[in-house]
């Protein structure tokens, strides 16, 4: 009785689900009669028509989307260019800046308006002992003393040995520089005065500086000449204190290009 009363259920089921489908296929197509809407070709139209009508409406949204993603590559690619063409650009005027100041700097270097360092020399310059001065050559003191002269050529002789910087007693020596006699003191630079022993530091080759020095000619050989203290040392590092003061150019111009 059971089963019986099963399929009697399903079978009601079956019914009902069977008018609704024809109440829609009525709906949708109100000119079919019932044997003809349900029919398979009519069924298999209906739900064909569904299913291709999605896959052309997803088909269409992805041609949308690949063409979107295109079109974002290409811009992506454009805006590429234009950075790389700025990066180009920013690289050339860092190059040129750079480029600027190493100029700068070597012309502050050699206008002597930096600290440097390196190897060169170390001199030392002092009057004679007076215990070795005898009175019959008190008459000739002023062979025995270092003049601002005797300064100024052991300068000149650092400079055409190769020296690329000068100081006398810390006082940077740039070409305007004063080396002159102030009684018994000796002028250097604008304001500073010294009295002996004057030390004299230059940078450059120390070989070259100290050799210079052997030559007949030189300043050394006439000051040892006097019996003067004159004593020359090869230093690996020596530091020099860019040059403190103004330097002006009231007269002088530069000649512009073209002129």
């Amino acid at each position: 009785m059971k089963i019986k009363k099963d399929l009697w259920v399903l079978t009601l089921i079956a019914i009902l689900a069977g008018f609704f489908i024809i109440r829609v296929l009525e709906a949708q197509n109100p000119q079919l009669g019932i044997s003809s809407m349900l029919s398979p070709q009519a069924l298999d139209q209906y739900f064909e028509g569904r299913s291709l009508g999605k896959i052309e409406e997803y088909l269409k949204v992805s041609k949308e989307l690949e063409q979107e993603r295109a079109d974002l590559l290409e811009e992506i690619r454009a805006l590429g260019e234009i950075i790389s063409r700025h990066e180009k650009e920013a690289a050339e005027k860092i190059e040129e800046g750079e480029q600027i100041r190493e100029e700068l700097e070597i012309s502050r270097m050699i206008a002597g308006m930096l600290d440097v360092e390196g190897p060169g020399v170390e001199i030392i310059l002092d009057d004679r002992k007076r215990d070795t001065i005898l009175e019959s050559d008190l008459g000739m003191m002023g062979y025995y003393i270092v003049h601002d002269s005797d300064l100024l050529e052991v300068v000149n002789e650092l400079r055409a040995a190769g020296a690329e910087a000068v100081a006398i007693n810390g006082v940077r020596i740039i070409g305007s520089s004063r080396i002159s006699c102030g009684g018994p003191t000796i002028n250097v630079g604008k304001e500073q005065r010294f009295v002996p022993p004057f030390v004299i530091h230059a940078v450059g080759d120390p070989d070259a500086l100290a050799s210079y020095f052997q030559r007949e000619d030189s300043i050394y050989q006439t000051l040892m000449f006097w019996g003067l203290r004159f004593e020359i040392e090869k230093k690996d590092l020596v530091q020099i204190p860019r040059y403190i003061g103004d330097i002006e150019y009231k007269h002088a111009k530069p000649i512009g290009e073209g002129e």
